[in-house]
């Protein structure tokens, strides 16, 4: 595990606060079906964090901003949550998915060096623009996702799970204006304050029919365990 820490974070605070995460994530985890996960700290992320998956041999990775060990409990737990929700929901993305956009992008470069007809340019360039919000749209979906699945893996854990998730999304900051009045339809993300209305319905984020395609949520396998005390704080 990475251990580099801004100098806010006190070594003291590190381990305290990596003890309860251990406990937390082994406590979460057991309601997915995932063999394993490996959490560092990543000083680049600042206050974010990220899930990935490694391609060459399947291991859930979480990385997160050394920043958050010096944010409330609850945000830091929520966080967690929502990045093991993603991997419990399989959110990582696949080949095909991952190079499409690349590919796109690819078709349209070796098009305009090709000198094809505009028209065969046009066409490339809104296959370009058409992959990018299909994918953007569905990343969207899958925040809405794993904030909603955080909740019920927080929940089976014996923890509060929609105070967490309420206090770690309350914690976003605020978007620029050109983001939250229209940019958000190219972004990976959603505003914040949409997800804080989403999480606060209870119901799944609005989707078209064929979206529900890539919507998995095997929530009906949690069950409630007993989490090791030191991570009710």
């Amino acid at each position: 595990m990475t251990t580099a820490l801004p100098p806010a974070v006190t070594a003291e605070k590190a381990v305290s606060e990596l003890d309860g995460l251990a406990d937390l994530a082994a406590a979460l985890r057991c309601h997915t079906t995932r063999p394993g996960l490996l959490i560092t700290l990543a000083p680049d992320l600042d206050d974010n964090a990220r899930a990935s998956v490694n391609l060459c041999n399947g291991v859930d990775r979480i990385d997160l901003g050394p920043s958050l060990l010096t944010s409330d409990a609850q945000v830091l737990y929520g966080v967690l949550a929502h990045e093991i929700a993603h991997h419990a929901l399989d959110h990582g993305d696949g080949i095909i998915r991952r190079y499409r956009a690349r590919a796109a992008q690819a078709a349209l470069l070796g098009g305009l060096a090709l000198n094809l007809p505009t028209l065969a340019v046009l066409a490339l360039a809104v296959l370009v623009i058409g992959v990018h919000l299909v994918d953007a749209r569905r990343s969207r979906l899958q925040e809405y996702d794993a904030d909603a699945h955080a909740v019920r893996l927080l929940d089976a854990a014996g923890l509060p799970g929609r105070r967490i998730m309420a206090a770690a999304l309350a914690d976003l900051p605020t978007e620029p204006a050109a983001h939250r009045f229209g940019g958000w339809v190219f972004g990976w993300h959603p505003t914040a304050r949409a997800r804080r209305r989403t999480l606060a319905t209870g119901r799944p984020a609005r989707r078209l029919w064929w979206a529900l395609i890539w919507q998995h949520t095997p929530h009906h396998n949690i069950t409630r365990p007993v989490l090791a005390p030191e991570v009710h704080r």
